[in-house]
């Protein structure tokens, strides 16, 4: 039985990003982009009609906590408890406002096509992207989130034939590492980590980054309830 796609809606004031994102998100499989609105105010009106599972507030001129509109589209109305993904211009700078204020993951406006959709992904299957950040230290703004309470089940990795170091590179991937954050992170050449990343989807039968992230989540190598795994 084929499970029911995730419902996405869109919150942002200007309308080419709304299409953008609706095209980018409405050719995934399991994606459903079930509306769009300009302003919070907007949403909330459509909130109860749609349920979405996933809302997507570019924040671009939005604050958390701007207006009561917004406050209960985080917070969700009645029995409609969307998980908010926020877009925002500045991560280091509003990162830890969004997530306090409740929102289930908060990622740079230049996040790649396949960050954003990787993210949606993560979040409607109900895990939380938080960005790791010291007060008085500025982050980089590719800077990846993690994955909150997330870790690789090794044994399941070594029954398809992965390798330590390859369960490795899978683990920063899922963290959405570059391959150049891999190799930095794990003093490797980018062309060794190109090399684990290629065989690691060979043995996974997998076609690229976005579909191992997803593959771990819905094969159980990342579960709930672990620890996030630091890189050597």
């Amino acid at each position: 039985m084929q499970e029911e796609a995730a419902r996405v809606f869109l919150v942002d004031s200007r309308a080419v990003s709304r299409v953008g994102l609706s095209v980018l998100l409405g050719r995934e499989a399991g994606l459903d982009v079930v509306g769009a609105a300009a302003d919070p105010a907007s949403a909330l009106s459509s909130l109860a009609r749609l349920s979405p599972d996933v809302v997507i507030i570019d924040s671009q001129d939005l604050e958390p906590c701007s207006s009561a509109e917004m406050r209960l589209l985080i917070g969700g109305v009645a029995d409609v408890n969307p998980k908010v993904l926020a877009i925002v211009p500045r991560l280091d700078r509003v990162a830890h406002c969004w997530q306090t204020a409740g929102s289930w993951g908060v990622l740079d406006n230049r996040a790649s096509p396949e960050r954003i959709v990787a993210a949606v992904r993560m979040i409607s299957a109900g895990y939380r992207l938080v960005v790791p950040h010291c007060e008085g230290e500025e982050r980089k703004a590719d800077e990846p989130a993690e994955v909150v309470q997330a870790g690789l089940s090794e044994p399941d990795l070594e029954a398809v034939g992965i390798t330590r170091r390859e369960r490795d590179v899978l683990e920063l991937i899922i963290r959405g590492y570059s391959n150049a954050e891999i190799s930095e992170a794990l003093f490797l050449s980018e062309s060794t980590v190109k090399s684990h990343v290629q065989r690691m989807l060979e043995k996974l039968a997998l076609r690229n980054r976005v579909h191992a992230v997803i593959y771990a989540y819905e094969k159980g190598i990342v579960r709930a309830g672990g620890n996030v795994h630091s890189a050597p």
